[in-house]
């Protein structure tokens, strides 16, 4: 997330924030364009061994690369004196390689001889960035400039931040039900939450789990879209809430549902007439009713004694919410991060 022109640098304002005592050198790999707003960028980590210690310049075999999810980057550009902020939206299990497929032990079969061979290596470990523009930011300006001019380019980065799944203190045989809720690029923490729960792993989240996500935002301005499934699209992430949903119907692992609610949805009256069915689209902000609702969720308790609710938005929104689910399910059990 990117700060305002006059806000506090990023590495004051978190300085009372837990940091790994690491740099990490990685390599900027990939951009892509969401929105004209808003930039994925992909950070290949290189192997364990060629990683450096901050203190340490040579260290035999340090720690391979580990972050929770939710947590975020100082980002060293050699150019810029002040590291930038940005929080991870890829998952920890991202940061790990990827191997290539085992070649098959069988003899080929004549068609199978001319077959392309498998590649060597497996996907590289990565982290990923959703960077939004900001001329006053130096570091979100250097990430926004030209692709040609910073692809390959290495950087250094260090991990920090107190806002992560699993949240502190809790067993996660006693959640039943999650609810994330985002207000614009405050998503970024989230994505990599919920992405990280969709996984098979029943170390992230009990088997049955209710979540409930409400994401607040607005649709990119007619002019850049064609149509209401291209605007949609280009609203940050969602598409990928969308595949993690798709991908749990079947097995019902997870009881995923998928709130969108937004501000100028006059913009694009075909949603209104035809929305989509594997979410629930609304012309307003986020209230208290919506806040209740998926606190209660299936169970129908308003006390919330088995939910968790993890918040990051813009600072107004976060605390109105923040007291709000307080005052329903205790502070103890709401989480939350500003940046802005």
């Amino acid at each position: 997330m990117s700060t305002r022109e006059d806000s506090i640098p990023h590495e004051l304002r978190t300085a009372a924030e837990p940091r790994q005592n690491k740099l990490y050198p990685v390599r900027l790999s990939q951009i892509v364009q969401v929105n004209p707003s808003i930039r994925l960028l992909r950070l290949t980590i290189p192997p364990a061994e060629d990683q450096t210690d901050e203190r340490e310049q040579a260290e035999p075999k340090p720690e391979s690369f580990t972050f929770l999810p939710g947590q975020w980057l100082d980002v060293f550009i050699p150019s810029i004196a002040q590291a930038g902020g940005f929080t991870i939206t890829s998952t920890p299990a991202d940061a790990h390689l990827l191997p290539s497929p085992e070649p098959p032990t069988e003899s080929l079969s004549v068609e199978e001889v001319d077959l392309p061979p498998v590649q060597a290596a497996g996907r590289l470990p990565y982290v990923e960035l959703a960077v939004q523009k900001s001329p006053s930011n130096p570091s979100a300006a250097w990430l926004w400039r030209p692709k040609e001019e910073i692809l390959g380019k290495e950087l250094n980065v260090r991990v920090g931040g107190s806002f992560v799944w699993p949240p502190a203190g809790f067993n996660l045989k006693d959640i039943r039900n999650v609810v994330f809720i985002a207000g614009g690029v405050g998503i970024n923490p989230l994505i990599s939450m919920f992405s990280h729960l969709s996984n098979n792993d029943t170390a992230s989240v009990a088997p049955g789990t209710e979540i409930h996500f409400l994401y607040s935002t607005r649709l990119p301005p007619s002019k850049f879209s064609s149509d209401s499934q291209e605007a949609l699209d280009q609203i940050l992430f969602l598409p990928r809430l969308r595949e993690i949903t798709h991908s749990h119907a079947p097995s019902r692992r997870l009881h995923i549902s998928l709130d969108l609610f937004l501000t100028n949805l006059d913009e694009y009256p075909d949603l209104r007439s035809s929305p989509p069915k594997d979410m629930k689209i609304h012309d307003r902000r986020i209230t208290a009713e919506d806040l209740k609702s998926a606190v209660t969720g299936s169970s129908g308790d308003e006390t919330g004694s088995g939910t968790v609710c993890c918040i990051c938005g813009p600072p107004p929104m976060t605390d109105e919410f923040v007291d709000r689910l307080a005052g329903m399910i205790g502070r103890e059990r709401v989480f939350c991060e500003k940046w802005w």
